[in-house]
């Protein structure tokens, strides 16, 4: 577990940093990240009702954030494939 909160923040900060270099603000980052959540549950929202199902957790939470809508439809993917 301790693993998994140290790559999630190097990958906030990474994520921080890049916005920073390229000097966008961080209200684009802020947007950013909260699209990427409501999408995670629109998407878990949708997908219910096809009887599939992926737990949102600390990870899918992160992935969805810091990726955005990529994020989560590489999330469904590869919960399809995996099977989890």
């Amino acid at each position: 577990m301790t693993s998994l909160l140290t790559v999630s923040f190097l990958l906030a900060g990474a994520v921080i940093l890049f916005y920073a270099l390229r000097k966008l603000r961080l209200r684009i980052l802020f947007a950013s990240l909260c699209l990427g959540a409501a999408s995670l549950f629109a998407a878990n929202l949708i997908a219910g009702f096809f009887r599939f199902h992926m737990p949102v957790n600390v990870f899918t939470v992160l992935v969805s954030a810091v990726g955005g809508i990529p994020g989560v439809i590489l999330l469904h993917i590869l919960s399809a494939v995996f099977g989890a």
